[in-house]
């Protein structure tokens, strides 16, 4: 897979992992209790290293991730079968073959796309 399609991805869990601490009451309990670790701390810790992993994307990706972050909510998809499972619309059939040695985008929802066999 393409490293910067890694660095995606990587990105985004740790967004979900943010997203789930912050508005699950039990997420936080969990972090105290077994972590010793305050929400707040961990918060902060995972937005230090989002950050650093954004800095090692290409800069047209950065931009492009800065743009529709805030709309499209999951950047990156897999294509299963021929179909995007961020807009769930067939992605043409000379592409669902291809490897994912390049990032590729859905050309109907514009999200980053790995291709799953």
């Amino acid at each position: 897979m393409h490293p910067q399609l890694m660095l995606l991805l990587e990105i985004q869990d740790l967004r979900l992992l943010r997203e789930a601490l912050l508005e699950e009451p039990k997420e936080e309990q969990v972090e105290s209790d077994h972590f010793k670790l305050e929400a707040d701390e961990a918060v902060e810790a995972l937005d230090d290293k989002i950050d650093a992993l954004k800095e090692r994307l290409e800069p047209g990706i950065r931009q492009r991730c800065k743009r529709g972050l805030p709309t499209l909510g999951r950047m990156v998809v897999p294509v299963i079968s021929g179909i995007c499972y961020g807009c769930f619309v067939s992605v043409p059939t000379a592409r669902t073959g291809e490897e994912n040695d390049e990032i590729r985008t859905c050309e109907n929802c514009g999200r980053f796309i790995y291709f799953v066999s």
